[in-house]
């Protein structure tokens, strides 16, 4: 027998290890980017709502009600996004992640594409606000499957000890998709009013089109979730109705998830779009609230793994309800500091309330979520919370809190704050009454 080399180390293959981290790196860039686009393209909406669908496709009603109106069409969008979370969730448990990845990110970017070709009512009449708000409607559903899948997508690639950390790698998708909408709405803003209306606001939608074409590249080379395909293989393609499941045994968790979803998205609604149309209202530049939220949400890609990493030490639960308490207490002073005027103070405002406070929930919440369900649902199972939670907390709030001002007669904002605090305080008695779910198996 030959003894040559047999005095040498043998050194371990790197290649799968290697071939891994590089998979697992094609995940996180994926949902990353697919976020990102989604949350641009879902921002552009929400800012369009507040400055230019009111007079453009509404401008036969007064100031006021055409907000009113506008905001309606908002709201449609977030309607459908349970339904899209229902749709994809279903499919994504049964057949896996990805296919309904690559079918929400086409969706997404067609739609608001269309939004920024639509011709408006001096050309084609009722159809428009009908075509806009089904237009509203094909994000909504879009936006309903893509938040669960991409977060899917992460946790179930990603080592258990970290899950936040890569979780919150999804999250910050959205503060990047709002920088990068602020920014280009921001930009479009400067033009003279008359151009902005007619024509300016469109270019952020029609560029939609090249964010769809990376999103697509990028979102092709990964793999199916290792997490789903061992569940398949080991207990089959069995369960035909996820949802039948999560209302059968998994229904607590589902509540818990809309209402603790629902609090902070009523409050980073209102940033995004409320307050800009208030901050018009009393007579001051929109375009510096603009600019304002895309410095918050620039420091939030920072600031949400920071939060997502003390939530993998610390435990989900005592970072969310920080985040909670941080909200319900700056509410006020968010108001009081942009009906100064003064832009410094403006930036201040939106950085408290948007990211200062934001960061500690949203930074634990995709985890959270994530590990309140079991494989077979777990797609159809925090879609389904967190898009609900969409409904209540973001999708009506605008058309809430702008019938609260109306209500006051445009003088005050008190009430608006105490609807926002309620929400939180509601959202916080459900993190206090939740499991802890740090470190557990999801490989269930």
């Amino acid at each position: 027998m030959s003894m040559v080399a047999s005095d040498k180390p043998i050194l371990p293959d790197r290649s799968d290890a290697v071939a891994d981290r590089r998979e697992f790196r094609r995940v996180i860039v994926s949902g990353y980017l697919g976020c990102s686009i989604e949350f641009y393209d879902f921002f552009l909406y929400s800012a369009a709502a507040a400055l230019v669908f009111g007079p453009v496709f509404f401008g036969d009603l007064s100031p006021l009600m055409s907000t009113v109106a506008a905001y309606a069409t908002f709201a449609a969008g977030f309607i459908a996004r349970p339904l899209g979370g229902i749709i994809f969730g279903h499919f994504g448990d049964r057949l896996g992640r990805k296919r309904m990845l690559i079918i929400t990110i086409w969706m997404m970017g067609i739609a608001s594409v269309l939004v920024g070709l639509l011709p408006t009512p001096a050309t084609i009449g009722w159809l428009a606000p009908a075509l806009l708000v089904f237009l509203r409607v094909v994000q909504g559903l879009a936006v309903g499957g893509e938040y669960g899948g991409a977060l899917m997508m992460a946790v179930e690639h990603g080592d258990q000890s970290r899950r936040g950390f890569f979780a919150s790698l999804i999250a910050i998708g959205a503060p990047t998709g709002t920088v990068l909408g602020s920014i280009a709405f921001g930009l479009v803003r400067l033009l003279p009013n008359d151009q902005f209306l007619d024509w300016g606001w469109r270019l952020p939608f029609l560029s939609s089109a090249v964010l769809l074409g990376l999103g697509l590249y990028i979102r092709n080379q990964v793999s199916e979730s290792p997490v789903f395909l061992e569940a398949l293989e080991r207990e089959g393609n069995d369960n035909r109705f996820p949802l039948g499941q999560l209302l059968r045994l998994e229904w607590k968790p589902v509540i818990l998830s809309v209402v603790i979803s629902a609090g902070p998205l009523a409050v980073f609604i209102v940033g995004s779009t409320f307050t800009q149309t208030y901050i018009e209202k009393i007579g001051f530049d929109t375009t510096v609230a603009l600019f304002a939220l895309a410095i918050a949400n620039l420091v939030n890609l920072a600031w949400f793994p920071v939060c997502a990493h003390l939530s993998d030490k610390y435990g989900r639960r005592p970072v969310l309800l920080v985040g909670f308490l941080l909200s319900l207490l700056l509410v006020g002073p968010n108001f009081m500091l942009v009906t100064t005027g003064n832009p410094y103070l403006t930036v201040l405002a939106f950085w408290l309330l948007g990211s200062f406070a934001a960061g500690p929930i949203y930074g634990s919440l995709g985890a959270f979520l994530s590990e309140q369900f079991s494989t077979q649902t777990r797609y159809t199972g925090a879609s389904i919370g967190y898009q609900l939670g969409s409904t209540l907390g973001a999708g009506l709030t605008p058309l809430i809190v702008t019938s609260i001002y109306a209500a006051s007669g445009g003088t005050t904002v008190v009430g608006v704050c105490a609807f926002l605090i309620g929400f939180c305080l509601i959202s916080m008695l459900c993190v206090a009454l939740s499991p802890e779910t740090r470190g557990m198996s999801i490989s269930n």
